[in-house]
């Protein structure tokens, strides 16, 4: 039986043929009665299940095209509405940018982020503003929560910016409340503090902002708020630790400060002052 079945699909061509040519000449040879049943059977048992296996098959395609399709527009649907909330997420942000040109006496000039430092804690930003906007080196930078940082080389429209927690900054601050004043720190990248002697007042929440020394950043610009009073290793001194009010790692649009070094205003004077002494 097997050998049979064998032969039968080897030559299935030949074999669907012989069997067409057979039941056509039986259905030629038979009487009505017998065709009618012959007609019966054949539906029964092979027409009818192939037009509902047939049926099935279709309507399978369907549900696949029809799901694809739904997928297609769920996907669509998604990237506008993502697209959507991030525009909303960006207008909020720059009606803060917006808030600060409006109540800022200095003349800025608004930059994007275009690159960050790839170490593990960035020290340095990119800019795309540079020469061609009148950018030189040492002008600050500012959010519309506070001090970022300071522009360090600049280029035709790209700037390069050291971040305010870049430990060689060594930024000087000040105690808004009592106007106690000390070098911003740092001895692991991470937990910065200013060192002020040990009967300064100092207390937690109290605002930190920038001294206006040193030459870069004007007096007043917000760095944050101490979040507790520790002991430092000389005991004349204690430590308030800082939390910034700018999130370094979420930089997208900033200010800088069109504000030369304040030492620029002085050069003059210390070369008369020099000229005078070596006479």
């Amino acid at each position: 039986m097997r050998w049979i079945i064998e032969i039968v699909l080897r030559h299935r061509n030949i074999s669907s043929l012989l069997l067409t040519a057979a039941l056509s000449l039986a259905m030629i040879t038979a009487g009505p009665d017998a065709q009618s049943k012959t007609i019966r059977y054949l539906n029964f048992s092979f027409y009818y299940p192939a037009y509902a296996t047939v049926s099935q098959i279709t309507r399978f395609g369907n549900v696949y095209s029809e799901n694809a399709r739904l997928k297609f527009e769920l996907a669509q649907t998604s990237a506008r509405l993502h697209q959507i909330e991030e525009q909303s997420v960006e207008n909020a942000r720059l009606r803060g940018l917006l808030e600060v040109v409006e109540h800022s006496s200095y003349d800025l000039v608004p930059v994007r982020v275009v690159a960050y430092d790839p170490s593990h804690l960035s020290k340095s930003i990119v800019v795309s503003g540079g020469k061609n906007h009148d950018i030189v080196s040492f002008m600050p930078l500012v959010s519309e929560h506070g001090a970022a940082g300071k522009v360090i080389q600049v280029m035709g429209n790209i700037s390069l910016v050291q971040l305010l927690r870049d430990p060689s900054s060594r930024t000087s601050v000040m105690v808004r409340r009592t106007r106690a004043v000390g070098i911003m720190e740092t001895e692991n990248a991470r937990d910065f503090f200013v060192r002020l002697r040990s009967h300064e007042d100092v207390q937690e929440a109290d605002t930190i902002t920038t001294s206006g020394l040193g030459g870069i950043y004007p007096k007043g610009l917000l760095v944050g708020t101490v979040s507790k009073i520790g002991e430092d290793n000389n005991s004349l001194f204690k430590r308030a630790y800082i939390d910034f009010s700018v999130n370094f790692n979420k930089l997208e649009e900033l200010f800088v400060i069109r504000l030369a070094p304040q030492w620029s205003a002085h050069r003059l004077e210390l070369d008369t002052l020099k000229m005078i002494i070596d006479k």
